[in-house]
């Protein structure tokens, strides 16, 4: 298979967003011209030159990053990994193709880069029922992903390959099982092999990481205890396709979650400083935005307030991520719906330890409804106080936010003052202004963001 179907005038497949011709084709060309140097071309079949081509691609993209071998290392190596299979080949040794299968799943188990080359077998096991077994299930997933619809897969595989090539240490032996290994990917005629030993070492590390799992659960009674989640959390780092795969079965309990949120069955009311500099951004983009909505008299997403930098760029979730995992944490201890409760305790399990692009998306939802709703429940008291935020402009008012900074340093919540008082010296004199002319529709957006959200 060609994997890399690059033109001179398509895009870089480093990502550069610039044309091939213009970024790497220079070295691409350059790596792949050593390599069949090294190897010698007068006997490569089409197979072997789609290899050496998608060797050089390995090696032009990162040349400049990393420790890849050197091109010839490659040619030299690759010699001999396919003098090894033919060898096996010839005499048609099962045992000896099964050993190196084997060596390649140990490949795929050492090589930090290489973990995540697994496939998401869960994904494929409704259809299979009760009288199916692993082998005729992982015939079926062999055959999709051997079709037309598994090249994603293979590409992010070769692609692994290369990061790894380019980050692990290798010795001399293993680069060669890993370049039998890419050899197996590449070949029409012998990807199965590469899928099968990826579907077992894939099987193995699940069924590794439940034992340990069960065997954490024994040790720790409380649930809370921080060397569980610490042991949690390394075993999730040497299994992340455990961690894919338990985050992938929780997304209905964060569905019920949110939805338990948003319909007033879970309360959550995160501190005032957790939030303050996302209010700050949401009053302003709202200014911003107040005679395009009223032109348009409705929020879309596309004009929702964007808080992403302020959460994260201006690290406002050191101060809120821990409030919100609080906050649903007590929610979850309260509620007397016991299925609501562990959809929470798995959400929290999902936001705290696991590993997933989704955390972000949920976190930045939770984020503007803390946001929405403290705006939309004014007044406000801050606990243990007399302080009371009545009004919008109140957010904007020197006097009563430096009270507010001096009530949680009392508190000795420093770091949590300065945030207060740093979000203030951002606000503009100009923003309060129209804030005390517009509150009324302020607010009313605010709502409608709650309902968006």
């Amino acid at each position: 298979m060609k994997i890399f179907q690059t033109e001179r005038n398509s895009d870089c497949p480093c990502g550069s967003g610039r044309k091939f011709k213009k970024c790497c084709q220079e070295r691409v060309g350059e790596a792949t011209r050593r390599i069949s140097q090294t190897v010698g071309m007068e006997s490569i079949t089409a197979e072997g030159l789609d290899v050496i081509e998608t060797l050089g691609f390995l090696c032009g993209l990162r040349a400049e990053d990393g420790h890849m071998p050197s091109p010839e290392t490659l040619g030299r190596l690759l010699n001999e990994a396919w003098d090894e299979v033919e060898q096996i080949s010839e005499i048609e040794d099962e045992g000896a193709l099964s050993a190196l299968s084997l060596r390649v799943q140990v490949l795929l188990g050492e090589k930090h880069k290489l973990r995540a080359i697994r496939v998401p077998v869960w994904q494929f096991e409704f259809e299979k029922d009760d009288n199916t077994g692993d082998n005729e299930l992982f015939h079926e997933i062999v055959d999709y992903l051997g079709g037309p619809l598994g090249r994603i897969f293979i590409i992010e595989a070769v692609d692994s390959i290369g990061m790894s090539l380019l980050y692990d240490d290798y010795s001399d032996e293993d680069i060669k099982t890993l370049l039998i290994a890419l050899g197996w990917l590449v070949i029409d005629d012998t990807r199965n092999f590469f899928l099968y030993t990826v579907l077992h070492k894939t099987a193995a590390d699940l069924a590794a990481a439940e034992e340990e799992l069960d065997k954490i659960r024994d040790k720790y009674e409380d649930a809370n205890n921080e060397e569980l989640y610490q042991e949690l959390r390394s075993l999730l780092r040497r299994y992340p396709v455990y961690d894919q795969m338990l985050s992938e079965n929780m997304k209905g309990d964060i569905k019920k979650t949110l939805s338990a949120v948003a319909g007033g069955k879970l309360k959550i009311e995160t501190p005032l400083y957790s939030v303050l500099g996302g209010i700050s951004a949401m009053l302003s983009k709202l200014i911003d935005m107040l005679d395009t909505v009223a032109a348009q008299r409705r929020l879309t997403a596309e004009n929702l307030p964007l808080l992403e930098e302020t959460l994260f760029a201006e690290g406002e979730f050191r101060f809120f991520f821990p409030e919100l995992t609080n906050c649903l944490d007590k929610a979850a201890k309260e509620s007397e719906d016991s299925e609501l409760r562990d959809c929470v305790n798995n959400s929290l399990f999902f936001l705290i330890l696991l590993s997933d692009r989704k955390q972000v998306a949920v976190v930045k939802l939770l984020y503007v409804y803390c946001i929405c709703s403290f705006i939309s429940k004014l007044p406000v008291a801050v606990p243990g106080s007399d302080i009371e935020f009545r009004v919008l402009g109140d957010f904007y008012d020197q006097p009563l936010i430096e009270r507010y900074a001096c009530h949680l340093e009392f508190l000795e919540m420093f770091e949590e003052a300065e945030h207060v008082r740093d979000v203030f010296r951002k606000m503009g004199e100009e923003e309060k202004r129209k804030i005390d002319l517009h509150e009324d529709e302020l607010i009313e957006l605010t709502g409608s963001i709650l309902d968006k959200a």
